[in-house]
């Protein structure tokens, strides 16, 4: 019908607008907690938007049930303030058939972000990873600025006096502290010393000469000198061996879910974000037309409220799921069951409120 296509069509630039904007601020977040990694230090365009691009499965993942919401609220919100909603009805529309648009719009997106989730996040999140540490390794000696603490290797601080080369240094000190209480920690001095790197290895080697290594625990302390002395420099990213739930094919998740509960709960989640779409695109008109009329502003600030709220038990669900408090499909699929539910009561009680019959 003509009427739902123009709704569906609005809803579909609304749409958009929104998803373009969140991915943006959403990658803006991730982005600025990699700045002092590499920006500025030799990082090229096309890693950047390589990195843009890898990002952007896990970014709709968040996105896109957050935009069908907003979405949904900015465009009925508008209606009802414009009193088409009560023109619809008394033209003989049911709720039903006012909110169809939003609905399938729901339906095409829920179907869309499944793939993503199922498919294209692991390989993805996978890649991305790859690509930042690559990235980090290949650029490694421009990282080290002349008269400046760097610590952008992981538990080590490091002062480089004067820079003869691109990869070449003079007067070297390094504090290095690991997490083992095993391992003291150590201060290395060196005349000079050269950064080397395998970004296939993920190896990143600062070989010096001449200098000393100060090692203390306790009140005893140690002091060796050396001619040459090889240090193995660790990025502040995790190890590209070091295999992440989120980089873990759906199919290899679900056959050694048993037992690890972070696979489980990155299952779970797998399914529920997408099928988040459905229950915001049921939620958003229904709430619409029974809040009144509270404009755009109003419609944005109460969506937000409830993506908050959203959010809030999502994240409170998944930590007593890795606490062992909830069983991790109880744990993530919560925020669905408490929505879907309040969805259901909201649409029954605006579907009820039948339209005038036309005679």
């Amino acid at each position: 019908m003509l009427i739902s296509r123009t709704i569906f069509k609005e809803l579909l630039k609304n749409l958009a607008v929104i998803i373009f904007s969140l991915s943006v601020i959403l990658f803006m977040e991730k982005f600025v907690r990699l700045t002092r990694l590499f920006m500025g230090k030799g990082a090229d365009f096309g890693d950047i938007v390589k990195l843009f691009l890898y990002l952007q499965p896990s970014i709709l993942l968040l996105s896109v049930p957050m935009a069908i919401l907003i979405t949904s609220f900015l465009t009925y919100g508008r209606m009802a303030t414009d009193s088409e909603t009560v023109v619809l009805k008394a033209s003989g529309f049911s709720f039903f058939g006012i909110s169809k648009a939003a609905i399938m719009l729901s339906f095409i997106c829920f179907s869309f972000l499944l793939v993503i989730s199922l498919y294209l996040l692991p390989r993805s999140m996978y890649s991305f990873k790859h690509t930042l540490h690559e990235t980090i390794v290949k650029k490694a000696s421009m990282t080290l600025e002349a008269g400046t603490f760097s610590d952008v290797f992981k538990g080590t601080v490091i002062f480089i006096k004067d820079i003869v080369a691109s990869d070449e240094f003079r007067g070297i000190f390094i504090y290095s502290k690991t997490d083992s209480p095993v391992d003291s920690p150590l201060v290395i001095v060196a005349e000079k010393g050269k950064v080397s790197s395998n970004p296939a290895e993920g190896l990143i080697n600062l070989s010096m000469k001449n200098g000393l290594i100060h090692s203390f625990k306790g009140e005893s302390s140690s002091e060796i000198s050396f001619s040459e002395y090889d240090f193995i420099l660790t990025s502040g990213v995790e190890s590209i061996k070091e295999i992440k739930p989120e980089e873990i094919k759906t199919t290899d998740l679900w056959n050694g879910r048993k037992g690890k509960v972070s696979w489980e709960i990155e299952l779970n989640r797998r399914f529920a974000m997408p099928f988040a779409c459905l229950i915001f695109g049921i939620l958003g008109p229904a709430l619409s037309s029974k809040v009144g009329k509270i404009g755009r502003l109003g419609g944005f600030s109460f969506s937000l409220a409830i993506l908050i709220l959203y959010y809030i038990l999502l994240i409170m669900g998944e930590g007593l799921a890795e606490s062992g408090k909830l069983s991790s499909f109880l744990g993530v699929w919560i925020p669905n069951m408490f929505f879907g539910i309040v969805a259901c009561i909201f649409f029954y009680f605006a579907y009820k409120d039948r339209p005038l019959k036309v005679f």
